[in-house]
């Protein structure tokens, strides 16, 4: 799928991952009275949270490559850092909550106003920034935990402010609950395809075949494409085409690639200039390079 069109499928995947936390959060605050304490009650409410839109969101590149190895493992570290995300947001947030309320407000209806839902977005902010890191712990990947850390905290803020709004205009519906939850999964997915879009210095562009059309953002250092699960872009429909049998290297805005045919002409390492056109196998790329902004 295109560019924009994986913006929209991360952003969809938040929503989805959004409505599946909200019947969990449901039932942690329908048995709130039976929590001996507020912070016992908060920390199992942001655990429900987390693990349940971690475990989704986490699923997404897996879903992207058809891959159901990279869709598992991707649940599975969602699960981990979505618990990690829930805990350590709600601590934040009664932190900044705190630090908000005695140094930036004096009256308390400015407080309850502004005060409140932006100490308790920067609580959904550090949520997002765990939540978006989900694909980078499972890849190993420094550039994908990049975008994911930056796109989920930005996305964890602008949702996380529109669900504490939602609070004060609704603050017993469920509905507005579930509206807000919603809100803050889309914010994560938009906003980690945006990070990702715009860190990309280059994209491959697939010619032919089931896949044509799609468009790969190159954001790492090295990426691997093949017919194994194991590589980073995973082929589907293509034949001739070995497990991880091309590589693409970034190194300072200069893109090489290994094991493939460029311009019809077969290589062993070349250097990549706009508009070149890659053979791994039977699928066909054009190699699409971002001008640089000055």
């Amino acid at each position: 799928m295109s560019l924009a069109m994986r913006i929209f499928f991360f952003g969809l995947t938040g929503l989805a991952a959004g409505a599946a936390a909200w019947p969990f959060s449901e039932i942690v605050l329908f048995f709130q009275a039976k929590f001996a304490s507020l912070l016992a009650f908060n920390s199992v409410l942001g655990v429900s949270i987390g693990f349940v839109m971690g475990g989704v969101f986490g699923m997404s590149e897996g879903v992207l490559n058809s891959s159901g190895k990279k869709t598992v493992n991707g649940g599975l570290a969602g699960l981990m850092v979505g618990i990690a995300g829930g805990i350590a947001g709600f601590f934040i947030g009664q932190a900044a909550l705190l630090y908000i309320g005695t140094r930036l407000f004096n009256s308390t209806s400015a407080f309850q106003t502004y005060g409140f839902p932006l100490s308790r977005a920067l609580g959904w902010a550090l949520f997002g920034t765990c939540i978006g890191a989900a694909e980078g712990v499972r890849s190993r990947s420094f550039a994908k935990l990049r975008n994911g850390l930056v796109g989920g905290f930005l996305g964890g803020l602008v949702g996380g402010l529109l669900v504490e709004f939602l609070r004060i205009l609704s603050p017993v519906s469920m509905y507005a609950r579930l509206g807000g939850f919603a809100l803050l999964g889309v914010g994560i997915g938009i906003f980690y395809g945006l990070v990702e879009n715009r860190l990309a210095g280059a994209l491959l562009r697939v010619l032919n075949g089931r896949q044509r059309g799609s468009e790969i953002p190159l954001t790492q250092k090295h990426t691997t494409i093949g017919s194994s699960t194991t590589a980073d872009v995973t082929l589907h429909g293509y034949g001739s085409i070995a497990g991880a049998q091309t590589g693409i290297t970034k190194q300072k805005g200069t893109y090489t690639v290994t094991g493939a045919w460029v311009n019809d002409e077969k290589v062993g390492k070349k250097t990549l200039h706009d508009g070149d056109i890659i053979r791994a196998g039977d699928a066909q790329f054009q190699f699409i390079q971002k001008k640089e902004k000055r």
